[in-house]
């Protein structure tokens, strides 16, 4: 008992660690930190599936009196905005926010519409990295071959709020990430935070077992094309995280 309490002490350490790091671009996990210490004690959280669900369940630390929805074994793509609007009209006095990746918002983005037809203000957070973030890990660690058709076509997420009458929030700056929650969070329309972050920030296992390490290096050798790029995060992220212990 005592040895895991110990481990858990020092993962949620490390966790700490991670999520206060401003660097920029943005980790993921900064922002799901933020966002769990800006909710109300009874807040509803409705996320996705992917790399999306691995920040949030990581760094959001639920407490007692507040709901989190997610879409279960399926690993279903875009229920969180659905999620999000169905929460508000059940419980219309409680905060209602979607946590998703850029991939799971478009496809069914359309639903913001009915949130401001329906004059319901939930916050959607959509973490914005242009990739298929899940699919492109995936890709590498469990067949060994280099990303491929994972890049999404830039959209300014934020505009598109705002033409479907809600409010929208850009953010590329870590200091500013805090603020624009809470501002979206206090608004009285549906209101969008689109956060710019790290297309290459891996969603480290808390073991890399022998398997998936030579997956990731065949996949480097058969042409990985942000190689340079992963492999400059990774050794970064080994630094840190070893120091932060």
């Amino acid at each position: 008992m005592e040895k895991a309490q110990k481990g858990m002490r020092d993962w949620w350490k490390l966790l700490e660690k991670r999520g206060d790091w401003d660097v920029k671009p943005i980790r993921p996990e900064l922002v799901a930190k933020n966002l769990g210490e800006v909710l109300a004690d009874d807040a509803i959280i409705s996320t996705d599936s992917g790399t999306i669900t691995t920040w949030i369940a990581r760094e959001l630390k639920i407490r007692r009196g507040q709901m989190f929805s997610l879409s279960g074994n399926l690993a279903t793509m875009a229920p969180g905005l659905p999620y999000a609007i169905a929460a508000k009209v059940a419980f219309p006095h409680r905060q209602s926010v979607a946590f998703v990746g850029d991939g799971g918002f478009t496809m069914l983005m359309g639903d913001f519409v009915t949130a401001v037809k329906y004059k319901l203000p939930i916050c959607v957070v959509v973490i914005k990295n242009n990739v298929l973030g899940q699919i492109k890990w995936e890709q590498m660690i469990f067949l060994g071959y280099p990303e491929y058709g994972v890049d999404l076509q830039p959209i300014d997420f934020a505009k598109y709020a705002e033409a479907c009458g809600g409010v929208g929030f850009h953010v590329e700056d870590p200091d500013q990430v805090r603020p624009m929650l809470e501002k979206a969070l206090q608004s009285d329309r549906p209101a969008l935070v689109e956060v710019v972050t790290d297309p290459v920030e891996p969603p480290m296992p808390a073991k890399v077992r022998w398997e998936q390490a030579k997956n990731f290096a065949l996949a480097m050798a058969r042409g990985e094309p942000n190689r340079t790029r992963i492999g400059l995060t990774l050794f970064r992220d080994v630094l840190h995280d070893t120091f932060a212990r």
